[in-house]
């Protein structure tokens, strides 16, 4: 019998930088946890409409959770090894349109080109200092991956009434299995039970929970080189 798989759906808007740490990670965990039949789906979310439907708030619109972010900010770019980041000077964006554009890229054209053009929303975003809710400079982005024909597909659907309700009808479900930010997790084991999870520091939880062996965080002895 083909042995049975688990899935890792992961729910992700270009508006958290914190979804781009959670992606990144599971892109570079993604060829061993095939390994262990553990497969891996990055979906685009519309986290505004999350934090509506659940009553949160932007962490950026507390104080507290502002003043730390800008120690976890730093932090989290050394740890998860990318790219600094810096905040655009006209954030939070509207991310309707990429959001909409993304979710039909996955749906109708080449997976690793969709995966791989949704990275680049955020180096575009948190790097670059483009504005990726317009549609000249989403464009310019997804040219790096499909043919001409196809970018004004995208562009097109993101307007599309099809792909307005599309991402509602996902954010629905997310808020209705209790999501309140994102990253937002849907695990599934290999017994069929799926649970959620919130963040990009709870690798260890998921893959405890999916049963993939995994070398935790420990202490070295002092003289130990540096990590």
């Amino acid at each position: 019998m083909p042995e049975r798989r688990a899935q890792i759906r992961i729910y992700l808007d270009c508006n958290s930088p914190w979804s781009y740490m959670a992606y990144t990670k599971l892109r570079r965990d993604r060829p061993l946890l095939l390994q262990h039949a553990v497969d891996v789906e990055i979906n685009p979310i519309f986290l505004g409409g999350i934090n509506v439907g659940s009553g949160n708030k932007p962490p950026w619109t507390l104080p507290a959770k502002a003043k730390l972010g800008k120690y976890d900010m730093p932090r989290a770019i050394q740890y998860f090894k990318v790219e600094p980041l810096t905040q655009p000077p006209f954030f939070p964006i509207m991310s309707l349109l990429p959001m909409r554009c993304m979710l039909f890229a996955k749906e109708n054209l080449e997976y690793e080109a969709y995966e791989n053009a949704f990275g680049d929303l955020w180096r575009f975003l948190w790097i670059q200092h483009k504005d990726v809710s317009k549609p000249e400079v989403l464009a310019e982005l997804l040219g790096r991956y499909f043919e001409k024909g196809d970018v004004e597909r995208i562009i097109k659907a993101g307007t599309d009434p099809v792909y307005k309700k599309k991402l509602t009808d996902e954010t629905a479900m997310l808020v209705e299995k209790g999501a309140f930010g994102a990253p937002w997790w849907l695990v599934t084991n290999k017994e069929g039970v799926e649970e959620p999870f919130f963040g990009s520091d709870r690798f260890h939880f998921v893959y405890q929970f999916l049963g993939v062996p995994f070398q935790d965080m420990e202490i070295l002895p002092r003289g130990s080189s540096k990590l």
